[in-house]
């Protein structure tokens, strides 16, 4: 059992104060809605009420959860699209303040990194072995959050945590069934499902670790290199320690309901390093480390689209939004255009396909990206005369890693002031020049354009994967 004090720990992080708190530097600005389609601005207005009587019922182990509104992610046609889960308001305020105890319950089990920083420790470590001797296996588990063992789990997190308002709150967050926009409530059971772990949840991965920490563990002691992020493996070492290494790791996740992609398959190798193998969207091709082409293509295909898009969106853009100009819609697409490019910063985190990709050595891959994206601007006749404003994925690799905070690359993390926001809205295009907003719908309206923008930067380093 846990020797901290769970319930003077409960007490402290859902008392009406800490949840507050919560809301306020967490969720305030967000225009994510769950179920009762709330977003973070309109939830205040109820917040002192909903988080009064949340706060008693997590102390009481009496909380329960809205259930989950379902998003589907689409990665491609041959694949199924992944469930994600989107809270309401009230719950994901909660669940980040659960993801805390969570934490301080499971302070070494729970740890997750990002991926860039696998790629960085991956790319230091082989470039200290020899390529003669040393063999990579890749493994990846098939529907990992789907297939996690929900008994199995509660199990682990029973065994560490003896506080009933804590193992109700962790068990019913899991339970929580995930339901599309439109359904009845009368029919919610044929959504229930028994196993897995919602997606999506500020406690998602911080459980996923739980479950996987028993299998990391003795894993580091088999003699090889070992990697794992989420569920894709990597295993670095001679070539019986590595087939060893996966067939172990294969038989422990195994006995927790999981499995792993058969050989052969696009998702498992077991190659000498003098071979290239691919993890996280990198390709290692000693001593070279780049990009997959499809990767590469997928992108291009992607601000294509932007072009498109402006070039028989525009009449109908200018028509709709009459406050804008011919000139001021081209030169807000641009800047848009230039953002995809270089990336941004939010909330001090690195966003766009440049920051993800920060490891490569192959910088050819950003000269080709320069070269194409400007024929494709340049068969545009109304952009074309502004190819040369284009910034270039080349600069914005060298701006990102090692000074980002040139302006180079767009930090949102510098407008502070309403004015501020308020001039890059009407920069962008997104609200008249003269229009008449409180502070309020100023920050709303600026979070709401932010997270799209970082959104779409997200979709471009998604498709790594």
């Amino acid at each position: 059992m846990s020797t901290i004090d769970i319930r003077a720990l409960i007490e402290i992080l859902f008392s009406e104060h800490a949840l507050h708190v919560a809301y306020r530097e967490r969720h305030a600005d967000s225009v994510s809605r769950g179920l009762d389609r709330r977003n973070g601005l309109s939830f205040e207005s109820v917040a002192f009420n909903e988080l009064r009587v949340a706060s008693k019922k997590c102390i009481d182990a009496s909380y329960r959860f809205t259930p989950y509104l379902e998003v589907l992610k689409v990665k491609d046609r041959s694949s199924p699209p992944r469930i994600v889960s989107i809270p309401t308001i009230r719950d994901r305020i909660i669940l980040t303040q659960l993801n805390k105890l969570i934490r301080l319950c499971f302070l070494s089990e729970s740890k997750t990194r990002l991926a860039s920083e696998y790629i960085r420790q991956v790319t230091d470590d082989i470039s200290k072995f020899n390529d003669s001797d040393t063999w990579t296996a890749g493994l990846d588990i098939k529907k990992f959050y789907d297939s996690i063992d929900r008994v199995r789990l509660i199990k682990i997190i029973y065994n560490k945590i003896d506080n009933e308002a804590a193992r109700a709150l962790i068990t019913r967050a899991i339970n929580t069934p995930t339901v599309p926009k439109v359904y009845k409530s009368k029919e919610i059971g044929k959504y229930r499902v028994n196993t897995g772990v919602p997606q999506g949840l500020a406690i998602s991965n911080s459980l996923a670790a739980i479950y996987m920490s028993d299998v990391d563990t003795p894993m580091l002691n088999m003699g090889v290199k070992y990697y794992r992020f989420v569920d894709d493996v990597l295993l670095v070492g001679s070539k019986d320690a590595t087939a060893r290494a996966a067939k172990s790791f294969i038989a422990r996740i195994r006995v927790r309901g999981l499995s792993v992609h058969k050989e052969g398959s696009k998702k498992r190798h077991h190659l000498p390093l003098s071979q290239p193998f691919g993890y996280l969207g990198y390709v290692f091709r000693m001593p070279k480390v780049t990009v997959r082409e499809s990767t590469v293509e997928k992108l291009l295909q992607s601000l294509a689209a932007m072009v498109t898009d402006y070039k028989y969106g525009r009449e109908s853009a200018l028509s709709r939004r009459a406050y804008l100009t011919a000139e001021t819609y081209r030169a807000a697409f641009l800047d848009e255009l230039n953002e995809r490019i270089s990336g941004a910063i939010s909330g001090r985190r690195r966003y766009g396909w440049v920051a993800y990709f920060s490891q490569i050595n192959d910088l050819s891959v950003l000269h080709r990206l320069d070269s194409s994206l400007r024929g494709i601007v340049a068969r545009n006749s109304d952009l074309a005369p502004r190819v040369a404003t284009l910034k270039k994925f080349a600069r914005a690799y060298f701006e990102i890693k090692y000074r980002p905070n040139t302006g180079y690359v767009r930090n949102y993390d510098k407008f502070e002031t309403t004015a501020q926001k308020l001039s890059f809205l009407v920069f962008r295009g997104q609200v008249r020049s003269d229009v008449a907003l409180t502070p309020e719908q100023i920050v709303e309206k600026f979070e709401a354009y932010r997270e799209r923008q970082l959104n779409a930067m997200l979709a471009d380093e998604a498709i790594v994967y």
